[in-house]
């Protein structure tokens, strides 16, 4: 799993004397006591801060994304709260005043990471994540708008797109021989994806579905379980800086990018997703694969000589898709 990426955002690490001037604008006259760097936010900069006086530690989170991002994930904070668990928004500064970034206190939510079930959990852990998850994912996937696109800060569409069967071409082609992708893949590897895309493109043109609410890094670096009622359930998705309006089938390639065809998550996950109201076309295997495709191909082209990890992953996830 990714978490052997290297980050995007090692530019962003604040100091203690930046953070306090952060916090003090929040928590008036109270002192940092500690900041901690998390696993997750790979392109973000997210740190657990403790607090003076305060038994609950909170989340500060530093938006690396352009001037909508920060104001379009507290947007969906508000329109999930309630539906699906996600961190409270306690403070969102866009100002840019104390930093060159957008930044937010948000709830420190507990739990346990995918990943580290997947790794390390029962049996009963990993099915009951897996029907959680999937649930999770069909309360996201009832959220939909008029047309797909890119959302604005009022889960406005800013940037509407369509990414038909040519569309989807014609971005490979582009990724591959105009891009660093080509360069990464070598000529034999460039050739295979090529023609798979070619030979598969015609099922993106075939379905009309309404686009979603799509998380788009959905995965298991950013759902947090614990344990619930009925055993152990989601209690956060975090990291909503790359949502937007489209299809369904980009976070369930997401979700099962590292899982073996037909394997007990995978199978309880589609079924809870169905159970819980959501739709998957008949060959929604196939589509999830040619959209997780366009995400592989994307993050390999934008993907440079000091992520030699992530150069690797990404080498190997395109090639298990197209073989």
């Amino acid at each position: 799993m990714k978490e052997s990426w290297e980050r995007t955002s090692k530019n962003i690490n604040m100091n203690n004397e930046t953070i306090s001037i952060l916090i003090d604008k929040v928590f008036r006259g109270k002192r940092l006591i500690k900041a901690e760097r998390t696993e997750t936010g790979l392109s973000s900069g997210t740190y657990k801060v403790l607090i003076e006086g305060i038994n609950t530690p909170y989340l500060l989170r530093i938006s690396t994304g352009d001037i909508n991002v920060a104001a379009k994930e507290e947007a969906i904070a508000k329109k999930l709260k309630g539906i699906v668990p996600v961190a409270d928004y306690l403070y969102l500064d866009t100002s840019r005043n104390l930093i060159e970034y957008d930044w937010a206190i948000l709830e420190w939510k507990e739990g346990i990471l995918l990943r580290d079930i997947l790794q390390n959990g029962e049996k009963l852990e990993v099915a009951k994540a897996a029907e959680s998850i999937g649930n999770i994912l069909a309360c996201i996937h009832s959220h939909t708008f008029d047309c797909p696109g890119f959302l604005a800060g009022d889960l406005t569409i800013s940037n509407p797109f369509n990414m038909g069967g040519d569309e989807f071409y014609t971005f490979i082609l582009e990724t591959l021989d105009n891009g660093a992708a080509g360069h990464w893949l070598g000529a034999e590897t460039k050739e295979r994806v090529r023609s798979f895309c070619a030979s598969h493109r015609s099922l993106l043109s075939e379905i009309h579905e309404p686009p979603v609410l799509v998380h788009s890094d959905f995965n298991g670096l950013n759902i947090l379980l614990a344990d619930g009622q009925n055993g152990i359930e989601v209690s956060a998705v975090l990291d909503w800086e790359f949502a937007f309006s489209g299809r369904r089938y980009v976070d369930i390639g997401n979700m099962l990018r590292y899982e073996k065809g037909n394997s007990l998550f995978e199978q309880l996950f589609i079924q809870a997703y169905l159970d819980s109201g959501g739709f998957l076309n008949e060959n929604w295997v196939q589509l999830s694969q040619l959209e997780d495709l366009i995400a592989l191909c994307d993050l390999l082209n934008r993907s440079t000589s000091d992520m030699p990890n992530r150069i690797s992953d990404l080498r190997r996830l395109i090639i298990q898709t197209v073989q």
